[in-house]
């Protein structure tokens, strides 16, 4: 059987998308049931060739996504005793937040990377005012975290610079082989 024979072309590719805010769209269409939408953003991986991807236990599909996959939805910071942030993810995840992954673009947007330094998170506005409140940054421009006796340099990003990789190009749909 040929290609032109068959009624449809198999491929990958999904009309999924996740926006710059973490919200799910399918087919122009924003995900809007709660537990649907949290699902949905559990399954977004990488795959081996850095294109994202969802994937669960029966399947997969590639995705487009905006900016980021996941954002930072709230940080909680925890003086007594761990010295530790942890933060809130558009999934409902919640995870400790490696500091040595955090940088801040010159419009003070923060971004980390989560779930095991795998994929890239955005944070909100208010996360990031918080996150904030707690970086001192000397005449040098050098940013330092700070949350009790607990200190981690920040690396700055250069305006122009981003953390967010450019999506690779779409495979073409292919037939059956």
């Amino acid at each position: 059987m040929s290609d032109e024979a068959l009624p449809f072309k198999l491929s990958r590719e999904s009309r999924i998308r996740v926006d710059r805010d973490g919200h799910i769209w399918h087919e122009g269409e924003r995900v809007l049931h709660p537990g649907l939408a949290r699902t949905l953003a559990r399954w977004i991986d990488l795959d081996d060739n850095g294109r994202y991807v969802m994937r669960n236990a029966l399947d997969w599909c590639f995705v487009t996504v905006d900016h980021t996959p996941l954002v930072v939805r709230s940080v909680r910071l925890e003086t007594d005793p761990s010295m530790r942030v942890e933060v809130e993810l558009s999934d409902d995840s919640t995870e400790a937040l490696d500091l040595s992954t955090v940088q801040v673009d010159p419009d003070g947007v923060v971004y980390a990377h989560v779930r095991g330094g795998k994929l890239l998170a955005r944070f909100d506005r208010q996360p990031s005012f918080k996150f904030l409140e707690h970086v001192d940054t000397d005449d040098r421009g050098l940013m330092t975290f700070v949350l009790g006796t607990k200190t981690v340099r920040i690396a700055p990003l250069e305006r122009g610079e981003t953390l967010v990789p450019p999506a690779p190009p779409i495979r073409p749909v292919t037939g059956r082989t």
